[in-house]
């Protein structure tokens, strides 16, 4: 079982810049080829989260958030470790989710490695769709 100090420590020693934000989330970010990108870990009794929220605002028409959706399920059908899904706000927010009962350090470290790599890969694709259905 990972603990909140064990989560601290992996971020530590591959160098993760963090804060934490309570007892069980963390806050860090990266700069990715395209754009900076914000993070948060989040550590529950059975799971633990790697999420960028939002990843890109979600579009205001139930048109162009439907064309946005389709193309979201798309990409989770074609990545590993990582899932685009929507918050609460209907944002696209892009997680890794891992439980948390035998999580090592080298998994911990590949959750980080798919979310900064799928954020800087489908960044501007998503950003640019979810703007363009919404001017239709």
């Amino acid at each position: 079982m990972i603990t909140a100090e064990r989560v601290e420590e992996f971020l530590a020693k591959d160098e993760w810049p963090f804060e934490r934000v309570d007892p069980t989330t963390w806050r860090s970010g990266f700069r990715g080829d395209v754009n900076s990108f914000r993070f948060f870990v989040r550590l529950t009794e059975n799971w633990i989260f790697f999420t960028i929220v939002p990843f890109v605002v979600g579009p205001k028409s139930d048109q162009a958030a439907l064309g946005l959706y389709r193309h979201l399920l798309k990409l989770n059908r074609e990545i590993n470790m990582a899932k685009f899904a929507i918050d609460d706000d209907l944002d696209v927010v892009l997680t890794v989710e891992l439980p948390t009962e035998h999580l090592d350090e080298g998994e911990f470290k590949d959750a980080l490695d798919a979310l900064s790599y799928y954020a800087d890969k489908h960044y501007l694709g998503v950003l640019n769709l979810a703007q363009q259905l919404e001017r239709q």
